[in-house]
C-alpha cells in the first residue's frame, strides 16, 4: 500500500505545486520509487506540467491524473500499484483537499517566511484540528519555501519555524531557498534534476534530496 503525501493549504502563493513536482521526481528519478502524481487543484498546474512532460520522449515517465470528484476512490485504486502517491492539493480550502487529508500518512505544507503566509494558519488551523480528530496515523510537517538567502533574514525563517510549530506543525528542518531553477524546470516540464549545463543548480538538488530523505525517515516512525 503506498504512502499518501499530501502537499496542500489554505493559501496560494508559497509554491505548493512546486514543491510537489519536485518531491514526485526526487522519488521516481533519486530514489527509485513508484510514485503517482496527483493534482486536486482546479487550476492544473501540476496537471499542466505532467502533460507536458509527457509528451517529451527524452524524459522519465511520472504517472499522473486531473482528480477533481471521487478522491477517495481514486487513492484507493492508485495506491495499489505504487510506493508513493503525491497530492497536489492547492492553496484554498476545499472539500476534496480535506478528503485527500483524511487519507494522508503526511500532509506537507509549504510556507514562505512571510507575515501574510504565517496569518494563514488561523484559517488552517481548524481544517487540521478535525484531520487529527479523525486520521490518527497522519503527520503534519512545514517546510519554509522560497526562503531569502541573505544572512541577515535567517531570523525571519527561524520565527516563522517557531510560528508554526505553536500550531502543532512540526518544522522540516530543511529550507527551500529563492532559486531560478524552479521556475525553469516548471516551465520546461521537469525536474530540477533534469536541467543540465548552465541551468543546473546542485543547491537545489541538495535541498530537495534532503527533503525527500526527511520524508522517507518518517516511515519507520
Amino acid at each position: 500500500m503506498a504512502k499518501i503525501i499530501v502537499i496542500g493549504g489554505t493559501k496560494g502563493g508559497p509554491g505548493k505545486s512546486t514543491v510537489a513536482q519536485q518531491v514526485a521526481g526526487a522519488l521516481v528519478l533519486k530514489k527509485q520509487k513508484k510514485c503517482h502524481l496527483t493534482d486536486i487543484d482546479g487550476q492544473m498546474t501540476t496537471a499542466g506540467w505532467a502533460e507536458e512532460r509527457r509528451e517529451n520522449e527524452d524524459l522519465a515517465l511520472i504517472p499522473f491524473e486531473f482528480v477533481d470528484h471521487d478522491v477517495v476512490k481514486h487513492i484507493n485504486a492508485v495506491s495499489q500499484r505504487h510506493d508513493f502517491v503525491v497530492i497536489d492539493a492547492g492553496g484554498f480550502d476545499s472539500e476534496i483537499q480535506r478528503q485527500a487529508m483524511q487519507m494522508a500518512d503526511i500532509i506537507l505544507l509549504p510556507f514562505r517566511p512571510k507575515r501574510r503566509d504565517i496569518k494563514s494558519l488561523r484559517n488552517l488551523d481548524p481544517v487540521l484540528d478535525n484531520v487529527r480528530n479523525t486520521n490518527h496515523k497522519v503527520r503534519i510537517i512545514g517546510v519554509m519555501n522560497q526562503c531569502p538567502s541573505l544572512p541577515n533574514q535567517a531570523q525571519r525563517i527561524i520565527n516563522a519555524k517557531g510560528v508554526i510549530e505553536s500550531f502543532g506543525i512540526e518544522p522540516v528542518p530543511v529550507n527551500l531557498y529563492t532559486r531560478n531553477v524552479y521556475d525553469d524546470a516548471e516551465e520546461s516540464g521537469r525536474t530540477i534534476f533534469e536541467m543540465t549545463g548552465s541551468d543546473r543548480d546542485t543547491k537545489a538538488e541538495s535541498e530537495i534530496i534532503e527533503l525527500v530523505d526527511y520524508l522517507l525517515s518518517l516511515e519507520g516512525e
